[in-house]
């Protein structure tokens, strides 16, 4: 049996990233990145663990699709709104989760523009009515 630490190395390893980094003094944690990126979407919607859990995992596919190419994009965004909405889902559903990933998008332009991580690893947990959120991320590997 795999490992979730085995599990995640593979993950890394098929993205090109050779190692995890630990966040430098000074820096922001990623997972208080992407809380303060899904905060208003979570105020709003996260009413139910599920409703939360759900932004959280929205709010990741965002910030990690924005971390590629603007022309690839497109089909990173194709591929994650079929993982995300049913087969049978309607047009609404999609376009609901095109709506919360560009204003996701749109506040990482703004709030944390020079951060280039890809977040790899996620664990989020709602006990008592309180949200934890662990992430685990590696620099985005250089190409060329």
């Amino acid at each position: 049996m795999t490992s979730k630490a085995e599990k995640r190395r593979e993950r890394l390893a098929a993205l090109g990233v050779r190692r995890e980094s630990v966040t430098p003094e000074g820096e922001a944690k990623m997972s208080a990145v992407v809380l303060q990126l899904a905060e208003p979407l979570l105020k709003q919607h996260g009413k139910t663990p599920q409703q939360a859990e759900a932004i959280i995992m929205l709010t990741i596919a965002a910030w990690n699709k924005s971390m590629f190419p603007p022309d690839k994009q497109p089909l990173i965004e194709k591929d994650l709104i079929d993982s995300f909405v049913p087969k049978d889902g309607n047009a609404e559903d999609v376009g609901v989760a095109v709506q919360i990933m560009d204003m996701i998008v749109e506040r990482r332009e703004r709030l944390f523009p020079d951060v280039r991580q890809i977040i790899v690893d996620y664990d989020c947990s709602i006990a008592g009515g309180r949200l934890t959120l662990e992430v685990g991320s590696a620099p985005i590997p250089e190409l060329g």
